[in-house]
């Protein structure tokens, strides 16, 4: 059984779609949505240095999870799905994660975390994140199939940060989300190795 059975999008799928019903109805644009889950995470940056407040910080970066759903909802809904949209969402996906990470960065600066200082902490987290879009992107290219793999997605790894803020927690919540990246990030190029493998030894 693969991991990503257990994606927690699939729990919110139902909500998301009920978020997204009347938006769509209503005309919004599934790029608004996006752009403004930018203007959000450059908001948990800003509340986590200036207040301080690791639970209000995790409370805005769930935020930031749902409008990642919420706005491929409202392009499904509207029929307004496309190549670029597909494109921009990917992209401020990463600068959104880029700014969420920033933020604990500030917010942890000097901690030692099992030895290490936090902002080292930090440069690995962002390692497995973009790895972890990386090898399924480049996967992708290559025409590979099973690329819904894999158990730390996007959406897990900003809830388990949200879980970890809520109880004021950041420097373990980075710590795990860190391991679950790079350990997603992998499992993916395991797997997606052994898939191409397996496609080009006929040929060989």
């Amino acid at each position: 059984m693969s991991p990503s059975r257990f994606r927690l999008r699939r729990v919110f799928k139902r909500p998301i779609a009920r978020l997204a019903a009347p938006l769509a109805d209503r005309g919004f644009r599934p790029n608004t949505v996006t752009y403004f889950s930018v203007l959000v995470a450059i908001v948990s940056f800003l509340l986590l240095l200036v207040l301080g407040s690791e639970p209000i910080y995790g409370f805005v970066i769930f935020v930031v999870g749902v409008l990642d759903g919420l706005d491929g909802a409202i392009a499904r809904l509207s029929d307004r799905s496309t190549d670029r949209g597909a494109f921009l969402d990917s992209v401020i996906d990463k600068v959104s994660e880029g700014i969420i990470l920033l933020a604990v960065a500030f917010h942890l600066q000097g901690r030692i975390i099992l030895g290490l200082q936090s902002e080292i902490w930090v440069i690995l987290c962002t390692m497995g994140w973009l790895l972890t879009s990386y090898t399924r992107s480049r996967a992708a290219s290559l025409q590979v199939e099973d690329l819904d793999i894999g158990l730390g997605a996007r959406s897990e790894r900003i809830f388990a940060l949200f879980l970890f803020s809520l109880v004021s927690q950041v420097d373990w919540g980075i710590v795990f989300v860190t391991m679950l990246g790079l350990l997603t990030a992998g499992y993916r190029y395991h797997h997606y190795s052994g898939e191409l493998q397996a496609r080009d030894e006929p040929t060989q």
